[in-house]
């Protein structure tokens, strides 16, 4: 479960970038609009996996 925090964060980072770039290109979003969405996509979960790995990590 560690491990699997790890991982997730790059799997996030692009699919977060993946979202990012069909809001900006598909959806005709600015890129200074779309900026927020990506921040709060890609940082909530990621500070999530952070605080878990943390907690998993201590023995």
């Amino acid at each position: 479960m560690v491990i699997a925090s790890l991982i997730f964060i790059p799997i996030w980072l692009v699919a977060a970038g993946v979202n990012f770039y069909v809001g900006v290109c598909r959806a005709g979003y600015s890129f200074h609009e779309e900026l927020p969405v990506f921040l709060l996509a890609f940082l909530l979960p990621t500070l999530i996996a952070v605080i878990l790995y943390g907690k998993l990590s201590v023995k």
